[in-house]
């Protein structure tokens, strides 16, 4: 802990921790996008943000105004993020959006500059109409004659600091929300909770300052940006790529010898699953983060038989990031002790300086044992939502961010999720936690993929449907795998259908959409 603890300078913003890594190490290799030239030392990331920022402001881009960024992982986006060090507040844009869904997000943020990638130009054309306050469009990797040139820009400003006054309770970013309830909503975070939630998530020395990091997933997922900028604090080198190619991955972890991995679970289900893996020397990964939802337990142990015991999960929203941590040592407890296997299925324990409580419909707390929202305390939750007063009353009661998800808690303190509210099955009078249904049904032998919904039933309200996607080459039928769950379920839970599929829908960042797969069973007639 000292160790890390003597890095901890307390940093307010951004500004200070670009300038700070700037000095320390000036030529250590920051950012790079492998199978091309982009690549950055500390020293020259720093100096390609203040001519980007310099540029701005000589466009008349002031201290507070949004500037959003339609790109995929390039190390560009690094950089456009970064301009925050000069109180520009960063918009990052799910490029799998359709135009109208882009339109919403950039006119309810209010930005006045979009930065796109060159391969989603036409999708901007297509709606500049419908941006009336978008001043500035500026290509990211090209030269189009509607558009202004980013390296062009980059090379016509002084590299020198912008001079800026920017203090920690300035707005960082805007985080829109995937809008499964609704409307997207843009989090705001803000520098101090930004930087405090970088400080608490290295508590354990998670990130090293001679660590070669690769991220798998797209960096305008909320927990990505995070975990880059992590990376720049505590001086490990990381590497961007486009898309999510396991050979490649492989290739790219035996070449430079990487050392960290994060992503999503039905990533590292395909890297486990993969033919190739084995041609790969992959003896050099240290710590493999999983991200966005808990990996199925059968799949786990796959993954952890492939790689070893170096995995651990965070828990967090868009609103929060990160609370909770189940370590790498807790994953080696868990398959190793006898009776602790149980720890797998959790999401670990509170970080350090998060508060934690699981509360009834009335913020009473539930009794060690029992069922209720997961609800959290600390320095890094948001302050609201971006123009959504209404909304940010609902989430953040007395203090305390309302996640929206039910967990319960052990008698050592792992907290184990019990499903999202809206994902909790009521059949017949019974909560039944389709997550529960899900790990069974992931047990089965031939099943690569499963997702449990709830549809309706005349007669139970709700009953219980799973949608599967099989292995290649294994074969299971609807009835195999419902007789297979009443061998390890209470028979109110079992599925009463199971849809067989190639494969299952999922968002940018692979996790399956389960609202994708509901729309049809409860469309308004």
């Amino acid at each position: 802990m000292a160790k890390w603890s003597s890095q901890i300078r307390g940093e307010e913003t951004w500004r200070d921790v670009m300038e700070w890594r700037a000095r320390i190490y000036p030529d250590k290799l920051a950012v790079c996008s492998p199978g091309t030239s982009k690549q950055s030392t500390f020293k020259e990331l720093n100096q390609r943000v203040n001519s980007l920022t310099n540029a701005l402001i000589g466009l008349g881009v002031k201290k507070g105004d949004r500037v959003a960024v339609l790109a995929t992982d390039i190390p560009e986006y690094i950089e456009i993020a970064s301009t925050c060090k000069a109180g520009n507040v960063y918009v990052p844009l799910n490029w799998r959006l359709k135009g109208q869904e882009l339109t919403y997000i950039i006119n309810d943020s209010g930005a006045n500059t979009v930065f796109v990638e060159e391969q989603f130009c036409d999708t901007i054309r297509s709606i500049h109409l419908q941006l009336p306050q978008v001043k500035h469009f500026i290509c990211i990797d090209g030269s189009p004659e509607d558009m202004l040139s980013y390296n062009e820009l980059i090379g016509s400003y002084p590299s020198d600091d912008p001079g800026v006054e920017v203090v920690e309770n300035d707005i960082l970013t805007l985080l829109y929300t995937s809008g499964t309830t609704g409307l997207p909503k843009g989090v705001i975070r803000k520098h101090r909770d930004t930087l405090s939630h970088l400080r608490m998530m290295n508590e354990d020395g998670r990130i090293r300052n001679d660590d070669r990091c690769l991220c798998m997933m797209p960096l305008f997922h909320a927990a990505m940006i995070h975990v880059n900028f992590a990376f720049i604090m505590w001086g490990a080198t990381h590497w961007l790529i486009k898309k999510f190619d396991p050979e490649a991955i492989f290739e790219l972890v035996q070449r430079e010898k990487m050392t960290w991995l994060a992503g999503v679970p039905t990533m590292f289900i395909s890297l486990t699953e993969h033919p190739s893996r084995t041609n790969y020397d992959l003896s050099s990964l240290r710590y493999i983060a999983y991200i966005g939802s808990p990996m199925p337990v059968e799949a786990l142990r796959r993954a952890v038989d492939v790689f070893g015991p170096i995995f651990s999960q965070g828990y967090g929203l868009s609103e929060n990031t990160g609370e909770t941590l189940l370590t790498a040592e807790d994953h080696l407890i868990a398959l190793k002790e006898p009776g602790k296997e149980r720890i797998l299925f959790s999401v670990g324990k509170p970080l350090l300086g998060c508060q934690m409580r699981l509360v009834d419909d009335n913020d009473n707390d539930v009794p060690l044992g029992g069922m209720g929202e997961i609800i959290f305390h600390s320095d890094h939750i948001i302050e609201g939502y971006w123009n959504k007063p209404e909304e940010t009353e609902q989430a953040l009661k007395n203090g305390w961010l309302h996640t929206g998800d039910i967990g319960k808690l052990d008698e050592d303190g792992y907290l184990y999720i019990v499903d999202r509210k809206k994902d909790l099955i009521i059949s017949g009078g019974e909560n039944i936690s389709s997550k529960e249904v899900e790990d069974v049904i992931y047990a089965h032998p031939a099943v690569l993929e499963c997702a449990v919904i709830g549809v309706p039933s005349e007669r139970w309200g709700e009953e219980v449907k799973a949608i599967v996607a099989l292995r290649k080459g294994m074969t299971a039928t609807s009835e195999e795998i419902i007789d297979y769950c009443v061998e390890h379920l209470g028979g109110f839970k079992k599925p009463k259908s199971v849809e067989i599929r190639d494969e299952l829908p999922k968002n940018p960042v692979g996790k399956i959409m389960k609202k994708e797969l509901r729309e049809k069973y409860w469309a308004a007639p």
